[in-house]
Formats: structure tokens, sequence, C-alpha cells
């Protein structure tokens, strides 16, 4: 995932292809979302059981199974690619 703050704002997104739209087939899609602040640790964890969790996390050590990390890369800039 990546971050970076933009106009005051704290950018969180990834670049994804899309897959299914006819003649857009394979081009980049960005999805994002702005948060309150900057992530406060070096994974973004998903834990889906017993209850449904989204955390910030260092260390992707001690999880446990049902758990899914996505690394956070953080940016100096936006990407020049991206029209915010």
């Amino acid at each position: 995932m990546l971050y970076f703050e933009h106009n005051g704002k704290h950018i969180y997104g990834t670049l994804i292809s899309n897959h299914g739209y006819y003649e857009n087939y394979g081009l980049p899609l960005w999805v994002h979302t702005e948060g309150e602040g900057p992530p406060e640790g070096s994974f973004l964890s998903y834990t889906t059981r017993p209850k449904e969790k989204v955390d910030f996390v260092d260390s992707i050590a001690d999880a446990g199974p049902m758990v899914l990390h996505l690394p956070i890369i953080r940016l100096a800039e936006k990407l020049e690619i991206l029209d915010l």
C-alpha cells in the first residue's frame, strides 16, 4: 500500500489492474482513501476471524492464522501519474 501526504491530506492507496471492462482491460486503477493521519506502523494488518479487524502493526512475526499483512510504502510526495 502506498502512503503520502498531499495538500494536508493523508492518502492511502494502491494501483491495481482493471480486469474486465472491454477496451480498458489491463489499465491501471488508482484505489485510495484519505486517513486522519500517517500510519502508525509498517504494515496494515487485516484479521478475518473471529471478528473482522484492521490495524497498523510494526511486525508480522506474531501473526496468527487468518491475518493478512500489507506492507506500507511511504512516499516523499504523490506520484506524478496521480490526478488528485
